[in-house]
């Protein structure tokens, strides 16, 4: 394959615009998306707590859950459902109280619930400058 590419003269355009991307910023992408699905979720006893439905906007959506896998939790519940009618099933869902109790959040309040700093319990904390005696 690198060689029909050299032999076309499209050797470093196929490096630079494939196999670059999905060394570097396509795995950030994905571990990301994996992170907002999954990460931070405390609650492992059902399927509407054990996941989480981003909701994004459109270009956002684009970037990181291409094939609408941002209603991530319409897909643990029914997988066979194709992808392009999760946000069809996501309303249906919606309407019928079917989430109600799952994490369906904005993408942004995903991210700061998984990256904000997490504070020590101020009772758990030792006192400062105690000394024994």
């Amino acid at each position: 394959m690198l060689g029909v590419f050299a032999w076309s003269g499209l050797l470093v355009q196929y490096l630079v615009l494939w196999v670059l991307p999905l060394v570097t910023v396509v795995q950030a992408i994905l571990r990301l998306r994996a992170i907002a699905e999954h990460g931070a979720t405390t609650d492992f006893s059902s399927p509407l707590t054990a996941a989480r439905t981003n909701v994004a906007p459109a270009w956002l959506g684009w970037l990181i859950f291409p094939h609408h896998v941002n209603y991530h939790i319409e897909h643990h519940l029914y997988a066979s459902v194709p992808h392009y009618h999760l946000p069809e099933l996501h309303r249906e869902m919606t309407q019928r109280g079917v989430l109600e109790g799952a994490e369906v959040t904005a993408f942004v309040v995903t991210l700061k619930k998984i990256f904000s700093e997490k504070r020590k319990n101020p009772t758990s904390a030792s006192p400062s400058g105690a000394s024994a005696s």
